[in-house]
């Protein structure tokens, strides 16, 4: 009989993703590279969430698949209706052993708003995990085709218990002057006006979950949710590494140049430096980013730059600004949102 663990489960998920890369993703979701999706902020949140939804089911279909295959006596399940998990692990007397919610984020976002909002008495410990799949849209080149499908390019897998209540610790934590309370299983906070109100739809989001420096060492499962919160923060550390990447690869690819990445760069940026560069006929563009400015590390990468080469710096959250060389290096354009402002980013490196 299987015993249904957190790394017995993730070794499985990696091999289904291994199946759907090379699989269901160059069918089920690829497109020709010359098939451009629209770029307004509403189809591009549409496209996101119909590519998510197919890639859940595909881990899903695969993941059962291997099961049956490798005669696990274990199946998954999705559910049905639109409550906390995505997915069940069955065993052989189809009993709900674990349950699976799966998140599919897309690195290049510039907001990755996938949530979980589940109330902390309806997840089981040990029972339940989170599942986040980091896709992007990869290009591929043969003979035959040009297809840009979306590819997973890492999963993290963590205890829903641990992180929900890494959630909520720290949510009620941070009150500053607000008086915040959990009504039953409910968050609430009070309003200007007098009473109180239900939280607004931010405290469940992935991205921002972190566990509180002034955690008390005397709060129950303290240790484990310590273990799990760095594993959690290192995870969505690379989660915007991808971004920057994707990022960078897509500028590249409008500008019709070739790209070479950094490959020493592992670890999100802390002060600015290089990660990749783009070589046009004319001129280099040349990729930067860090969390931290330090003038003595981005005057050295300015005193080697030719002026007639470009800068594009990619902020965390994958704001931009491209640098030129007028009568000094000088920001000539900036936005917060690259994935749909390509176009004009090309122009202005261009121009």
């Amino acid at each position: 009989m299987l015993e249904v663990t957190k790394n017995v489960l993730l070794t499985l998920i990696q091999e289904a993703i291994k199946r759907i890369n090379n699989g269901a993703s160059k069918t089920l979701t690829a497109r020709r590279s010359s098939e451009i999706p629209p770029q307004d902020t509403r189809h591009l949140t549409d496209t996101r969430t119909r590519v998510s939804t197919l890639l859940e089911y595909s881990l899903s279909y695969e993941l059962n698949h291997i099961l049956v295959e490798k005669k696990m006596q274990h199946t998954i399940s999705n559910v049905l209706w639109n409550v906390f998990p995505d997915l069940v692990v069955r065993d052989s007397s189809f009993e709900d052993v674990a349950g699976l919610e799966v998140k599919a984020l897309h690195s290049a976002a510039e907001e990755k708003s996938a949530n979980l909002h589940t109330p902390l008495p309806l997840i089981r410990r040990g029972k339940d995990f989170i599942v986040i799949l980091v896709w992007g849209w990869v290009r591929e080149q043969d003979q035959d085709k040009d297809i840009t499908y979306p590819h997973i390019h890492d999963v993290g897998i963590f205890d829903a218990w641990l992180i929900a209540k890494m959630r909520d610790s720290t949510w009620l934590i941070n009150s500053g002057e607000r008086i915040k309370g959990i009504d039953i299983s409910t968050p609430i906070i009070n309003y200007d006006g007098g009473g109180y109100k239900a939280e607004e739809g931010n405290l469940g989001k992935l991205m921002r979950i972190s566990m509180s420096e002034n955690t008390s060492k005397d709060m129950p499962s303290y240790d484990d949710m310590r273990i799990e919160a760095e594993e959690y923060g290192a995870f969505k550390n690379k989660i915007l590494l991808l971004g920057l990447k994707e990022t960078m690869r897509d500028i590249s690819w409008v500008l019709g140049g070739v790209e070479f990445l950094e490959e020493n760069i592992t670890q999100l940026p802390i002060t600015t430096q290089e990660i990749g560069c783009c070589n046009l006929p004319d001129k280099k563009v040349f990729f930067v980013s860090g969390r931290k400015s330090a003038k003595s590390v981005w005057g050295e990468i300015l005193n080697t730059l030719e002026e007639d080469n470009v800068i594009v710096h990619l902020g965390n959250k994958l704001d931009w600004k491209v640098i030129k060389h007028l009568d000094a290096w000088t920001v000539t354009s900036s936005g917060k949102k690259p994935d749909i402002e390509l176009e004009k980013i090309r122009r202005s490196i261009l121009e």
